[in-house]
């Protein structure tokens, strides 16, 4: 359990941190209703007579969709199933959801309490509630519109090879979750 609340909290800082890069948004007044089917790994740069290992494929080539009419998530996230497992992608779905609606309800589901306090002690906002109010104010101010989260793409994965990508994060969870033993990100 604590090895999921870890994996999820290191996940969701990444989430915090590129909000804005990580979905789309749209004005509050009009909803996307494109099919969010979404290919990372293009048709043409793969033959058809290819055989590719799935190991072998690059993040993309197993894309899982959760919807909320069919998994308990209040919008929709894709996701590479290889990478991230439903729980991790619903956690993300949830923290987007509350900045788009002003829910810390949906924040606190999606957070580690101890996280949860962290951010709230680091940022200086005095309940959930503030902290979403804010964190949508921010988004609305660079957007220069309303705006709400309908979808979640996860397009990509941080490349770590060189260990340092996650340096800053990692510091932030050993603060705020000192005995939890990370063993994977």
């Amino acid at each position: 359990m604590k090895k999921f609340i870890a994996r999820t909290a290191a996940l969701l800082a990444a989430a915090v941190m590129t909000a804005s890069a990580a979905v789309s948004c749209s004005d509050k007044d009009e909803h996307d209703d494109h099919d969010h089917d979404h290919q990372v790994v293009g048709k043409d740069e793969i033959p058809d007579d290819a055989n590719i290992s799935l190991d072998d494929m690059p993040y993309g080539g197993q894309f899982k969709k959760l919807l909320p009419e069919e998994y308990d998530t209040p919008i929709g996230v894709d996701f590479d199933s290889r990478y991230l497992t439903d729980e991790e992608a619903a956690k993300i779905a949830d923290y987007f959801y509350a900045i788009s609606e002003k829910n810390s309800e949906y924040l606190e589901k999606a957070l580690h309490p101890d996280y949860l306090k962290f951010i709230l002690a680091q940022t200086g906002f005095d309940s959930a509630q503030t902290y979403v109010e804010n964190e949508y104010e921010l988004i609305k101010q660079f957007t220069e519109t309303d705006y709400s989260f309908d979808f979640v793409l996860i397009d990509d994965m941080v490349d770590n090879s060189d260990g340092t990508a996650f340096t800053g994060y990692d510091v932030n969870l050993r603060k705020a979750l000192p005995d939890a033993n990370f063993t994977e990100r």
